[in-house]
């Protein structure tokens, strides 16, 4: 799978006669820029792209007066594929340049589209769940039908949003398929100091759903896969409870919530249903995703608990470190979405990582996923670390004209070799400086009154300041002598600018700074040149 190009024909967002380049041969792309640039805004047009030629729909877009029409170029299977839509002609579709009729090209979907879409924001929200809700329904119909059988969910679903309860499902896959997932436990060990699974608690609670149906059952008149993993975790877990709890609902109104809590004490014991009916751990993570389909649990309603070196008894998911989760949650659930012919989309998936972390980022999608060959990732990042070693064809640059329009750009410099003050300020980023602004300022101010000095007399005043700001910056390890002459004659001639001594320019400002930083250094090139000849 590999998109080639995007074009967003009207509006969609901050988006508006949009177009997107991916590189010709680079299956990872970074997409830089400031905030409210479109970075997120371009990722999710890709989600409403594949997800309603999966339900074979034209594009659904809500709160939204204006249709989204585009056009997407990409390459599946070895076949270039063109998809055009505008709401008046509808569905144009092309596969390697032959047209396809709305029946050819949706008959042959599995064929046409990519495997999964994979789908991770690091702040998850209402607008963003929304993108997901009409596949999460369709995949809890599919599980609630009484004549699913285990075996039909040994794929993802085509379009997946992952939510935080995700990291307790795929660590509980990982450890209960060990022996097959040696290099996930080893990266968990060395990285995370996670030895092993511990204990699970299931705390159900009965859906909303169930909560019309006359004479609802123990386990609320749940259906087909649902009910079925449902029954396996009771006859497998300890002392299954059923409790009545009170809890605040709308306008803080008291109502009782049915509960069933059912506890497997350690991985043995769930283990042992595990090895009598889940073949592979897609198999079980889908299975433990019925529960969140069908409403029957919450993120906090799964609790997790794991073994770490060092650490004394069982620790709780809820217990580690926001870095530790989002690098389970993403890592791991790329393990599931990793066979050909997928798209992953990360928006900011290194927001909780430590930089050593965010450093080895790049190093942990290649090692640890193994992604395939024909999967492309497109992620968004605001971390130098992260990119340090890619290069300039794998960045895509946000920004906005002087219209607001939002434009992109391949950078005219690779991020490979830079280093992270080099990154940083540079157009990748376009920071003044890496230091801090007060720092800077007494530096530039120091360096002007230093040129003026070297031309002409400064007032008692200036020279006051000038010392006084010598003195400081010295005890922060900036000094003065310089041994180069010519130097110090390229900051007399600088200094005539007053935008020398400034932290933050203006357009105009860095274009005039730049064209006389040109012209000092030539004068200062004739004064070398005369002083070679005398």
């Amino acid at each position: 799978m590999k998109v080639n190009n995007v074009h967003i024909k009207g509006r969609f967002k901050n988006l508006e006669n949009f177009h997107f380049n991916f590189d010709e041969s680079s299956m990872e792309t970074v997409l830089l820029g400031l905030n409210a640039t479109g970075k997120s805004n371009f990722m999710e047009a890709l989600v409403i792209i594949f997800r309603d030629l999966d339900l074979e729909r034209a594009p659904i877009l809500h709160k939204q007066s204006q249709p989204f029409e585009y056009y997407i170029n990409y390459n599946c299977r070895n076949k270039t594929i063109e998809v055009d839509y505008s709401t008046q002609q509808g569905y144009i579709f092309s596969v390697d340049n032959e047209k396809k009729s709305k029946t050819q090209f949706f008959k042959g979907k599995n064929e046409y589209l990519p495997s999964h879409v994979f789908v991770y924001y690091s702040g998850l929200s209402e607008r963003l769940k929304s993108l997901y809700a009409d596949h999460k329904l369709q995949q809890f119909k599919k599980m609630m039908d009484p004549k699913s059988k285990y075996e039909d969910f040994k794929e993802m679903p085509r379009i997946f949003l992952v939510e935080p309860i995700h990291a307790s499902f795929a660590l509980i896959a990982f450890y209960l398929f060990d022996e097959r997932e040696k290099e996930t436990i080893d990266f968990l060990k060395r990285e995370l100091n996670i030895v092993d699974f511990g204990s699970a608690l299931f705390m159900l609670k009965q859906p909303n759903w169930s909560k019309s149906r006359k004479d609802p059952d123990h386990f609320w008149n749940t259906t087909g896969l649902v009910r079925r993993f449902i029954e396996d975790l009771w006859n497998f877990s300890i002392v299954p409870i059923f409790y009545k709890e009170t809890v605040k609902g709308a306008l803080n109104k008291r109502e009782a919530l049915n509960r069933l809590f059912l506890f497997l004490k350690d991985k043995e014991a769930i283990r042992a249903f595990v090895e009598m009916k889940y073949e592979t751990k897609i198999i079980l993570f889908n299975a433990l995703c019925s529960l969140h389909y069908s409403e029957l649990v919450e993120d906090q309603d799964v609790r997790i608990k794991v073994l770490k070196e060092h650490v004394e008894g069982e620790l709780a998911m809820g217990e580690l470190s926001e870095g530790e989760k989002q690098l389970i949650t993403v890592l791991g659930l790329l393990k599931f979405t990793k066979d050909d012919e997928a798209l992953i989309l990360l928006d900011e998936p290194d927001t909780h990582l430590n930089p050593l972390w965010k450093w080895k980022y790049l190093e942990f999608l290649e090692e640890v996923v193994s992604k395939s060959a024909k999967t492309q990732i497109v992620f968004c990042t605001h971390d130098p670390l992260v990119i340090g070693g890619m290069e300039k064809e794998q960045v895509r640059v946000f920004k906005r004209d002087t219209d607001y329009k939002t434009e992109v750009s391949e950078p005219d410099i690779s991020p490979k070799g830079l280093g992270v003050a080099g990154i940083l300020t540079s157009p990748l980023f376009g920071l003044p400086t890496i230091l801090d602004k007060k720092t800077q300022e007494k530096l530039n101010r120091k360096r002007y009154l230093q040129g003026r000095l070297m031309r002409e007399k400064l007032d008692e005043i200036e020279y006051n300041e000038y010392q006084k700001l010598k003195a400081e910056l010295e005890d922060y390890g900036f000094y003065e002598e310089v041994e180069d002459k010519w130097f110090k004659a390229y900051l007399a001639e600088m200094s005539k600018l007053e935008a020398f001594g400034k932290t933050e320019l203006t357009e105009l400002e860095k274009q005039l700074l730049a064209e006389q930083s040109t012209k000092a250094a030539e004068r200062v090139l004739k004064l070398i040149q005369k002083d070679s000849t005398t």
